[in-house]
């Protein structure tokens, strides 16, 4: 944990969401113009920094920040500060918050899921040849590491007998271990899976991707995994009625700007992501990128919360969200 521990975060959380109507309606007395906009460190989140790029959202947040969160806990400060209102996010976190009282809402999944096995181990082809390997993984007890538990349980593994787990604290830094041949295997996220595949090869060495977490997780339930997307403050939708309307307007337009035109979109994830251009270019099509209502997808969201629930309940708060945790872009 990099600023609070989890349990002084949740302490701080439900503080906070006790007296959220004095603290927003006093900290952001005109609070729409000067807005920060965190974005989770994943590709996805280009897709709300070009919207903000291209003046999507100037007539509804004229003046929006966006900022890049690093680890988990940085999110969680700021929502619990309330520095943040409108933010890009795990789509477990948003519910957690929301379970423990703080009026926070979903509103659209931006991936399907982006995690992927990467490996120098030529012997690794299926999830159940991770048997008796060590693996690096990052963001320990955080989505990530949620993720690959919950589908190694589905393919019958226990991750803490059947293989060795270690961690470290950002995807970047995982890629960097595993180019550098540091380790032979490890859990990465996109872009920072295509770019240790990149500097590696740069290196004379070769990694590829060996099982994609969404593949093995659809093969159990019919459906990828709805792993990341935007969440929002409910004093943000009460304070400006039209940002609804304006994400509704512009986040698909902004997602297909962005598949239509890889090169400069690798340069704006060069500037918003901290992404090299090329790398992002070539990861596009690992990110399973969409945007979809957070209602549309209730069913799945619920199928992946009870995953998490079954292997730590207090990661959600220790139930389903409510219905109306869920918006209708």
């Amino acid at each position: 944990m990099t600023e609070f521990s989890r349990r002084r975060f949740l302490e701080l959380a439900v503080g906070a969401s006790a007296a959220s109507t004095l603290p927003y309606a006093s900290a952001f007395a005109n609070p729409v113009p000067y807005l920060e906009v965190l974005a989770a460190p994943n590709g996805a989140s280009l897709i709300l920094a070009r919207l903000l790029e291209e003046g999507g959202l100037s007539d509804a947040l004229p003046g929006a920040s966006f900022r890049l969160w690093r680890a988990p806990d940085e999110l969680r400060a700021s929502l619990v500060s309330g520095r943040t209102r409108l933010f890009t996010t795990p789509s477990h976190v948003p519910a957690n918050l929301a379970n423990r009282g703080m009026p926070i809402r979903l509103l659209c999944i931006l991936s399907m899921g982006h995690l992927s096995i990467v490996t120098a181990d030529i012997s690794i082809q299926t999830f159940a040849d991770l048997k008796g390997k060590s693996i690096l993984g990052f963001f320990r007890n955080d989505m990530p590491d949620l993720t690959f538990r919950a589908v190694a349980k589905l393919e019958g593994l226990d991750p803490d007998r059947d293989m060795t787990l270690t961690y470290v604290q950002t995807p970047m830094e995982a890629a960097h271990m595993l180019a550098a041949g540091r380790v032979e295997t490890a859990i990465l996220s996109e872009p920072p899976a295509t770019g240790s595949i990149f500097m590696a090869s740069q290196a004379g060495r070769t990694l590829r991707r060996a099982i994609s977490l969404q593949d093995v997780w659809q093969k159990h339930k019919d459906s990828k995994i709805p792993m990341a997307g935007i969440a929002v403050h409910q004093s943000l939708l009460d304070d400006c009625p039209e940002l609804v309307p304006a994400l509704k307007a512009g986040l698909p337009r902004a997602k297909d700007w962005i598949f239509a035109n890889r090169d400069a979109a690798g340069e704006l994830a060069g500037k918003a992501l901290g992404a090299r251009p090329q790398v992002f270019a070539q990861a596009l099509d690992h990110f399973n990128m969409d945007v979809i209502p957070a209602r549309a997808v209730k069913t799945e969201l619920e199928a992946f919360y009870s995953a998490i629930l079954d292997l730590s309940p207090d990661a959600l708060g220790g139930r389903l969200p409510d219905d109306d945790f869920y918006l209708d872009l």
